[in-house]
């Protein structure tokens, strides 16, 4: 599988003439973007043998309808599981964390599954058995990226009517990621200016 998923991402300048609240660049991510990722990949599967207090067999489990939630400052993965061993079959839930981060040096956003964990049991006599955890964040190993909110060139040439040519210069600044209902938000105030721009 991939280990990076590169895509297309929306960038709403709002140039001001001075800087407020309002940011000047803004990217957002919404979460039905990551899913729509995540509902390509379909449902997955995995086989195993177990061996616990005397009893032996198979055990079958498939996740289906992974799903990324994003809720104000934190987000999380959730998939629903079928298990089966031997006769003995059940409905689960894997649940994990996601890790957002937004790397102001490259313009990334990235998003990825950390972990994704749900049991695997059966029953003998009635009482319940424990088999092992199963961690399907190895399964969606791709980690999503998303450029931020920096314009594509740190510079740029204006003709005036004399001939000469000026170099007004751009420099994001106050870089701020914020996860909401359903959206990853970066934003960005944006400096220009005539002389090159220290950081």
């Amino acid at each position: 599988m991939v280990k990076k998923i590169f895509l297309a991402c929306t960038m709403i300048f709002a140039y001001q003439n001075s800087f407020s609240q309002v940011p000047d660049a803004t990217v957002i991510v919404n979460q039905s973007t990551l899913n729509g990722f995540l509902n390509a990949v379909g449902p997955i599967s995995g086989k195993d043998q177990y061996n616990v207090l005397g009893a032996k067999g198979d055990y079958t489990w498939t996740l289906a309808n992974a799903r990324i939630e994003l809720m104000p400052d934190k987000a999380h993965f959730v998939a629903d599981a079928t298990v089966k061993t031997g006769p003995f079959s059940y409905g689960s839930v894997a649940n994990g964390d996601v890790e957002v981060k937004y790397n102001q040096e490259t313009n990334r956003i990235s998003v990825r599954v950390l972990n994704a964990e749900f049991e695997v049991y059966t029953k003998i006599f009635g009482k319940k058995i424990h088999i092992t955890n199963i961690d399907a964040a190895k399964y969606y190993k791709p980690e999503f990226e998303f450029a931020g909110p920096q314009p594509v060139q740190p510079s740029v040439a204006v003709n005036l009517p004399d001939g000469t040519s000026k170099t007004i210069y751009i420099m994001p600044v106050s870089q701020n990621m914020k996860i909401v209902r359903e959206q990853i938000v970066v934003a960005s105030q944006l400096k220009f200016s005539d002389q090159p721009i220290q950081h």
